[in-house]
Order: structure tokens, then C-alpha cells, then sequence
């Protein structure tokens, strides 16, 4: 019995621990509340972090970006953004599933090139092109 109480215990423990993913989504919540520049923004996604920890990185930022598009919107036509952001961008997007409200988001934004460029690659938006 004192053993199962034991190893109860160090599995409890371990499933506290936060791992490079966790640790990550963490760390990049963190960094958006403290309501960077849209510049500070893709400089923090540019530093490498590790491929998982790096995807968990995009991720937050796009979660973040349903609750804050016009600050997500300003930060995707900043002139620092390049083309791999985007499709990193694209990809969390098209992998978390969240496409009504993306479509929703970018309905009306036909002017700018790279508005046009994400709203052309949102999956399931009927915007009749």
C-alpha cells in the first residue's frame, strides 16, 4: 500500500510538469499580454524555438488573433511579415478548424494583398470566388 501511495504520488507530480509545448503556449500567452507591437509580434515568432514548440508558438498567436483581429490584421500586413509567417498562419488556421470565425473575420477584407492572400486560402469560406 505504501508503495501505490508513492507512485501515485510521483505520477501526480509528473503530470504536473509542464513539457517544451506546454512550456511554449505558456510563454507566448504570456508575451501577448503584454500587448506588443505588431514588429515585436513576427520578431517573436521568427526566434527559432524548436519545430513542436515553435508550432505550439503559431498556434497561440492564432487563437489570440480570434479574440484580437484588428490587432492580428495589423500585425499579418506589418512589412516585417514574410511569406513562411503566413503560411505557418495559414496552416494553424486550417489545422485548428476554427474556420467560420476566420471567414467571418476576413469577409470584408479585399483591398490589401496580404488580406487577400489569407482570406483566398481560408478553408470553407463562401466568398464566391
Amino acid at each position: 500500500m505504501n508503495r501505490l501511495s508513492v507512485t501515485l504520488v510521483a505520477l501526480l507530480l509528473v503530470g504536473c510538469e509542464c513539457d517544451s509545448i506546454c512550456e511554449a503556449n505558456r510563454v507566448t500567452s504570456s508575451f501577448l499580454d503584454k500587448n506588443p507591437s505588431s514588429e515585436q509580434i513576427i520578431d517573436y515568432l521568427n526566434e527559432y524555438k524548436g519545430e513542436a514548440p515553435g508550432a505550439a508558438t503559431y498556434g497561440v498567436i492564432v487563437n489570440w488573433g480570434l479574440k484580437n483581429s484588428t490587432k492580428f490584421i495589423e500585425t499579418l500586413n506589418h512589412p516585417k511579415i514574410t511569406n513562411r509567417n503566413l503560411d505557418l498562419i495559414i496552416y494553424k488556421i486550417a489545422d485548428y478548424g476554427n474556420h467560420e470565425e476566420w471567414c467571418k473575420i476576413y469577409n470584408d477584407l479585399t483591398v490589401r494583398k496580404i488580406d487577400k492572400y489569407i482570406r483566398s486560402r481560408l478553408l470553407g469560406c463562401n466568398y464566391g470566388l
